[in-house]
């Protein structure tokens, strides 16, 4: 069956087979590049991704896009790179999600006015291992700023939002850090926060917070990252589950690709257990090649296939500059694989519905001949057609391929 069939089947058969997420992250200055978008816009048409993530603001704290938001414009944060009219409009033409990245508690602008900063023990700005600054998540000012900053972006026609960095910083000498305003443990200001964006978007906006791997496997009690309490008001759940970011002993198997696709089948069904099933899961997949052996599309797609075989909700790639000539055969054979699976399931489907009423005439056969025994002892037993169902003597197991 070659792909042409599988595609129509799908569009014929299928629910929605795209309405699995498959991504790429793309950062401001690549988003203020129309002929790099002109590029993305044509693999979106081939079928290869139907989402992107864009930083509406930055790693670094500044708005990517014109805003008119006055604490922004004090502190000299909104840099104008995105046309963001331009790229709304031709992420709908293109089929495309728009998730707008927020960088929470990461602002180097914002840490700098007043006392919003986080402080070290000499009473200066402390400064990460980047030399960035970061606010202080127990300010209720920065939470409220980061709130009118994510409502900015909705009002902008984004209906989709990741925010990033929402956490406590780990990278540099932390213990030098001196914070102020604490009340109660560290995941406190960061359900707060989200609790508050609940509130005030409530189910219009899709709220999604992107978290650290090991966080599904263990609460995060210095960074804040509970996933339990921070599922209690997001709708998507994206953890970065890069294998360079795991210990090597941690789901060690004989090759990379077999880790990989246990890091990613294992972490995803984790995260299933402990969130309620209303939460999406969507990974982050390594599109980088930090501690790679080697770093090729079998790398990436090892990470693609455990996340699908787990049951994931989609799937993003990561590559902060943007380059995704190593990750687009591996979205290909994902995208031959959601084909391919969609179909069988279909297919199973039928067989399924097809044998509960074969069976249900075969019983309904065999119950009047019981009946006639019982009014007539004499008459002898036969073979009756439920003796020869193949679906009740030889049940057959239909598996979902993945693999390309």
């Amino acid at each position: 069956m070659n792909l042409s069939v599988l595609i129509v089947l799908c569009i014929t058969f299928s629910d929605s087979p795209d309405s699995l997420v498959r991504g790429i992250y793309i950062n401001p200055y690549q988003a203020a590049n129309k002929d790099y978008l002109e590029r993305i816009f044509i693999k979106a048409d081939s079928g290869l991704i139907n989402t992107i993530v864009v930083d509406f603001k930055s790693d670094y704290g500044f708005l990517s896009y014109a805003s008119d938001i006055k604490l922004a414009r004090e502190i000299d944060a909104i840099k104008r790179y995105i046309d963001v009219d331009y790229l709304i409009e031709n992420a709908q033409s293109h089929n495309l999600k728009l998730v707008a990245r927020i960088v929470c508690f990461r602002d180097n602008y914002l840490a700098f006015h007043k006392n919003y900063g986080i402080r070290d023990d000499s009473g200066k700005v402390w400064r990460d291992n980047k030399g960035l600054a970061w606010t202080n998540p127990y300010n209720k000012k920065v939470r409220e700023y980061l709130l009118e900053v994510a409502k900015d972006v909705v009002e902008c026609g984004i209906q989709s939002i990741a925010f990033d960095y929402i956490r406590f910083p780990t990278d540099g000498d932390v213990g030098r850090i001196r914070l102020t305003h604490v009340k109660g443990p560290r995941h406190s200001p960061i359900t707060t926060f989200l609790k508050m964006v609940k509130d005030e978007m409530g189910d219009e906006v899709e709220i999604g917070a992107c978290v650290f791997g090991f966080s599904v496997w263990h609460r995060m009690q210095a960074e804040g990252q509970d996933i339990e309490k921070m599922g209690e008001y997001i709708d998507v759940l994206y953890p970065m589950l890069y294998p360079s970011h795991f210990g090597w002993s941690f789901k060690r198997g004989e090759t990379d690709y077999w880790r990989n696709y246990w890091i990613y089948f294992d972490s995803v069904r984790e995260a299933k257990q402990k969130l309620s099933s209303s939460v999406k899961i969507m990974p982050f997949v390594q599109g980088f090649d930090l501690l790679a052996e080697r770093f090729d599309c079998d790398y990436v797609f090892a990470q693609i296939h455990g996340a699908l075989s787990a049951g994931t909700d989609g799937f993003l790639i990561w590559h902060a500059g943007g380059d995704y000539s190593i990750s687009w055969r591996a979205l290909s054979w994902a995208r031959n694989s959601i084909l391919r699976r969609s179909v069988q399931s279909y297919l199973n489907n039928r067989m399924r519905e097809e044998g509960r009423r074969y069976r249900g005439r075969a019983l309904e056969q065999l119950l009047i001949q019981e009946k006639a025994r019982e009014r007539n002892p004499t008459i002898h037993r036969t073979r009756t057609l439920i003796d020869s169902l193949p679906l009740l003597k030889n049940p057959k197991i239909f598996l979902h391929p993945m693999l390309p």
